[in-house]
């Protein structure tokens, strides 16, 4: 974290540092301050994908389940080939009720990409927060 904030006292409109910080921390369990720097970066560079989409993952993870719904549906609506934010879509609102269309989300998401279908790749490689894996673990077992 202390090469990210050189960094950015170096560049404070730097996306990727505040995006590999947001990383940081949230491997830290520092959700609250991970969504921050997501968020950052994100709207410094709003073609940033992926910072948006850590941006919804860490939203999920701190209990703010409209807006990171909100945030995945408008992704999947700009990029609808984003296999993660599909796969994302499809636990959150599998954990919601809507099932319908949680299933729709998660065919046009494995078809894009099959390792969503490996709780172990999602929260150890791909590195989803805690809350987000246990929607697409619930999801998969159909709980």
């Amino acid at each position: 974290i202390a090469d990210y904030n050189k960094v950015l006292e170096l560049d404070p409109n730097d996306a990727a540092a505040y995006h590999n910080r947001g990383n940081a921390k949230a491997g830290q369990g520092n959700w609250d301050a991970a969504v921050a720097d997501y968020q950052t970066a994100a709207d410094l560079a709003p073609d940033f994908a992926f910072a948006r989409a850590n941006y919804a993952i860490a939203l999920y993870q701190t209990g703010q389940t409209a807006e990171a719904i909100r945030t995945m549906k408008n992704l999947v609506r700009k990029y609808p080939r984003f296999a993660d934010m599909r796969a994302a879509l499809t636990a959150a609102l599998w954990v919601e009720g809507n099932q319908g269309e949680a299933e729709s989300n998660w065919y046009a998401a494995i078809g894009l990409d099959s390792r969503y279908k490996d709780l172990d790749w999602v929260a150890h490689v791909r590195r989803w927060s805690p809350a987000m894996v246990s929607a697409l673990e619930k999801f998969l077992t159909l709980k």
